[in-house]
């Protein structure tokens, strides 16, 4: 007869994984794993009667000032707030503050 492994919570999972990375060898176990993180911009509401009148050349004024800080996420988490800057030809974020 064959026995399971009972699942973990992700919060038990979660508690494992940060105490394996606060050690090097942790971070020798998962420091290659390739997370994305996504700089937010900005905001703003639309009705579905606005949106579903979108074209091409439309303009949308965020919430947000040009001097506002971007938030950066992960998993849809903030982790930081930067400012845009240039980076070469691309955009890019100095870390401000991280969260």
């Amino acid at each position: 007869m064959e026995t399971s492994t009972p699942m973990k919570a992700d919060s038990e999972v979660a508690r494992e994984l940060a105490g394996l990375a606060s050690g090097q060898a942790g971070l020798a176990l998962i420091g290659h794993v390739q997370v994305g993180i996504e700089a937010q911009i900005g905001s703003l509401s639309v009705s579905v009667e606005q949106l579903l009148a979108l074209k091409r050349g439309d303009e949308l004024r965020l919430h947000e000032t040009l001097e506002a800080p971007v938030t950066l996420l992960l998993n849809g988490r903030a982790i930081a707030t930067a400012e845009l800057v240039a980076v070469d030809e691309h955009y890019g974020v100095r870390i401000l503050e991280l969260l």
